[in-house]
């Protein structure tokens, strides 16, 4: 399979013959590698964000890991290399606190459906307020797991949304 760059970066599959004669082409990595030695990171770095299906970077750690990545990404994909199922589910899983652990306390006292307030939780774990805060932001929040945050009584209270 021949590769080419078109005059605004883009990369396309093309047969040998049709390829124009100004136009950059590569056919390996290695080629790959060779042509773009010499361009600026920044242009491996939007070559890659206008990549159909792959998530944008800022930057990338070297040249090196930028083409191998490019690369790796213009390969037409057979059904071998498609990501399984098993694969998908296990980036989604939430984990599972340690039974009687203080993280599997609070999440208990979260999903009750008035939530609970953060003295509460507070006196329930002996931890301090920031701890509590940390942990509903570090490990619920950031696992895609939807936590309210209100006030009732003049108290802070929280609850996850089932």
């Amino acid at each position: 399979m021949l590769f080419h760059f078109t005059t605004d970066d883009h990369i396309n599959e093309q047969g040998p013959a049709e390829t124009d004669a100004g136009c950059i082409t590569f056919a390996s990595e290695q080629d790959f590698y060779d042509v773009a030695k010499e361009w600026p990171m920044k242009r491996l770095v939007e070559i890659w964000n206008r990549l159909p299906g792959v998530e944008a970077v800022a930057r990338f750690t070297d040249r090196k890991t930028a083409v191998a990545r490019i690369w790796r990404a213009i390969q037409p994909q057979t059904e071998a290399d498609r990501p399984s199922t098993r694969r998908a589910s296990k980036t989604q899983h939430r984990p599972v606190f340690r039974e009687g652990s203080k993280a599997a306390q609070v999440l208990t006292l979260l999903c009750r459906p008035e939530g609970d307030a953060l003295n509460e939780i507070r006196n329930q774990t002996g931890w301090q307020a920031h701890t509590v805060r940390g942990f509903i932001s570090r490990n619920l929040s950031k696992q895609s797991r939807k936590v309210r945050s209100f006030e009732r009584d003049g108290e802070r209270v929280y609850r996850l949304k089932l």
